[in-house]
C-alpha cells in the first residue's frame, strides 16, 4: 500500500509540476511575443512578416480589437480559429484546448498524443497594450508534455500492487499453512500399528498448539492401543486355558476313565473351569458396559458400615475354609451416595483379594470404616499377607494384572487337588471392577503395601453434608 500510493502520487506530483512549467514557458514566450507585435503595430508594419522564433509544437494567434486576424502561426484549422475568436472576446486568459487531429496511416505521427485521444495545448489569451490601452489580443497556444491521465494512473499501480500482493499472499499463505500440510499428511501416513510417530513442530502460535494437541492424541491413542492389545491378549489367554484344560479331560474321560468317580471327578473339574469362565465373561462384560457409559448408578443414601458388615459376614466362610480370621475393626456410621449393590461388590472383591493373596502366609483380614478430613467416608481393608513389591503397585489395578501369574499356571493340578466352592476365581479382573467402581462415585483408591508386613487397600467415597 506505501509502494502503490507513494507511486500514484508521485506521477500526479510529476504531472502536475510539468503542467505549471508549461505555464510559466506560455507567459514567458506572450510577453517576447507581444513586445515584438506591439513594436510593429505602433510602427504601422505588418505583424505578419515579423519573424518570429516558434517550437514545432507551439502556435500563435494575433487578433485586432474587433476579432479580426492580424496573424496566424502554426498548425490553426479554422474552426480553431473562430473558437479562438469566441474565447477572446470572452475574455478567458488561461484554458486547455484540444486540436481536431489530421487523418493518418498509422498512429506513430502524432505519438503517445495521438493514442489517448488528441493533440492538447494549453492556451494563453493575453492582450497586447500600448500605455494600458489594448491594441491587439494574442493568442499562443503550446502543446502539452504528454501525461497519463489519472484513471490509467491508477489502473496501471493498481495492478502493480494486485500482482505485488498475489504474489505475497501466495508465499505467505504457503509458508502459513505448511504445518497444516505437515499434519494432514502425517494423519494420512498414521495407522494403528505405527503410532509413535510426532510432529514436534515447535512453534508458539496456533498452529503449533494445533501440532501439540495432536502429538497428544497421538500419545493417547498410542496408549489406549497397548491397552488394547495387552487386554486383548491377557483376555485370551485367560479363557484359553480353562477352555485347554476342559478338552483334554474330556478327551481323558472318553479315552482312559471307566469308573463313576473318576467321571465326577472330570465333571466336577469342568464345572470349575466353566464357572472361571462365567466370571471372566461377566467381569468383561461389566468393564466394557462402564466404558461405555452403559451402566446407570441407582444412587441413595448408603451407610458404608453397614455395606462392610454385610461384606464380611458373607465371606466368613471362606475366610474360614481358607484359614483366615476376618474380622472387623471400628464402624461408625458413614453415610454417603451410592449404589448398595456396587459398593458391596466394591468390599467384595477387596475383601476376596485380600483372603486370597494372605491365604497359606497370613492370619488375618480386617475391615474397617472411618472418617478423613471431614469429607471422605474410608473403607479399609487390612491383611498380614506377603505384601506387594514397589514396582507392582502403579498397575495393580491394570485389567488382567497379576503380581504372581504363576498362580494360574498351574490350575488343573490345584482345583484336582483342592476343588472347592466359592474360592476367588482369579480373573485378574477384581481391583479394576473396584477402580471404576469408585470412580463413578466420584473417589479414589490407594494402597499401601510393604514385602513381609501386609497390604492396607483404602477407598474414600465423598460423605454427604449435613445441614447444622
Amino acid at each position: 500500500m506505501i509502494l502503490f500510493g507513494g507511486s500514484l502520487y508521485y506521477t500526479t506530483y510529476l504531472n502536475s509540476s510539468a503542467a505549471s512549467q508549461q505555464e510559466t514557458q506560455l507567459y514567458q514566450d506572450a510577453k517576447q511575443l507581444g513586445s515584438g507585435y506591439r513594436r510593429a503595430i505602433l510602427s504601422g508594419q505588418s505583424p505578419a512578416v515579423q519573424p518570429q522564433t516558434l517550437s514545432a509544437d507551439e502556435f500563435v494567434l494575433l487578433l485586432s480589437t474587433d476579432g479580426v486576424v492580424l496573424d496566424k502561426r502554426g498548425t490553426l484549422p479554422s474552426s480553431v480559429v473562430l473558437q479562438l475568436q469566441n474565447r477572446a472576446q470572452s475574455g478567458q486568459a488561461l484554458f486547455d484546448l484540444t486540436m481536431p487531429q489530421p487523418r493518418s496511416n498509422g498512429w506513430h505521427n502524432n505519438g503517445w498524443h495521438s493514442w489517448w485521444g488528441g493533440n492538447d495545448y494549453r492556451v494563453l489569451v493575453t492582450p497586447v497594450l500600448d500605455q494600458n490601452t489594448r491594441i491587439a489580443i494574442l493568442a499562443i497556444g503550446l502543446q502539452k508534455e504528454f501525461r497519463m491521465p489519472l484513471l490509467a494512473i491508477w489502473l496501471f499501480h493498481g495492478m502493480l500492487g494486485l500482482l505485488a500482493a498475489a504474489i505475497g499472499g501466495f508465499w505467505l499463505a504457503g509458508k502459513s499453512l505448511r504445518p497444516v500440510k505437515m499434519i494432514t499428511r502425517m494423519a494420512n501416513e498414521i495407522n494403528a500399528s505405527d503410532l509413535r510417530r510426532r510432529l514436534n513442530l515447535r512453534r508458539r502460535d496456533e498452529f503449533g498448539e494445533l501440532a501439540a494437541t495432536f502429538d497428544q492424541m497421538l500419545g493417547r491413542l498410542e496408549a489406549a492401543f497397548k491397552r488394547q492389545t495387552r487386554f486383548t491378549a491377557d483376555a485370551s489367554h485367560e479363557l484359553r486355558t480353562p477352555l485347554t484344560i476342559i478338552n483334554l479331560e474330556i478327551n481323558r474321560a472318553l479315552t482312559q476313565l471307566g469308573k463313576p468317580e473318576e467321571y465326577r471327578q472330570v465333571l466336577e473339574l469342568i464345572q470349575s473351569e466353566n464357572e472361571h469362565m462365567t466370571a471372566v465373561v461377566n467381569s468383561l462384560l461389566m468393564l466394557a458396559r462402564a466404558d461405555t457409559g452403559q451402566i446407570a448408578l441407582h444412587l441413595e443414601e448408603v451407610d458404608l458400615s453397614d455395606v462392610a458388615l454385610d461384606c464380611v459376614e458373607r465371606l466368613l466362610p471362606l475366610a474360614r475354609q481358607s484359614g483366615i480370621t476376618l474380622s472387623t475393626g471400628n464402624l461408625p456410621e458413614m453415610p454417603v451416595m451410592g449404589d448398595q449393590q456396587y459398593l458391596s461388590r466394591m468390599v467384595m472383591n477387596l475383601v476376596e483379594n485380600a483372603i486370597k493373596y494372605t491365604r497359606d502366609i497370613g492370619k488375618s483380614v480386617c475391615v474397617e470404616v472411618a472418617e478423613k478430613h471431614g469429607k471422605w467416608g474410608v473403607i479399609r481393608v487390612r491383611d498380614d499377607g506377603p505384601g506387594i513389591a514397589e514396582e507392582h503397585l502403579p498397575y495393580l489395578f491394570d485389567r488382567f494384572y497379576r503380581v504372581d501369574r504363576a498362580r494360574s499356571h498351574n490350575r488343573r493340578e490345584e482345583l484336582r487337588a483342592t476343588p472347592s466352592e466359592g474360592e476367588p476365581g482369579g480373573t485378574g479382573l477384581g481391583l479394576a471392577i473396584v477402580q471404576w467402581i469408585v470412580q463413578a462415585h466420584g473417589g479414589e483408591v490407594l494402597v499401601e503395601s510393604k514385602i513381609g508386613a501386609g497390604s492396607t487397600f483404602e477407598v474414600r467415597l465423598p460423605l454427604i453434608k449435613r445441614l447444622a
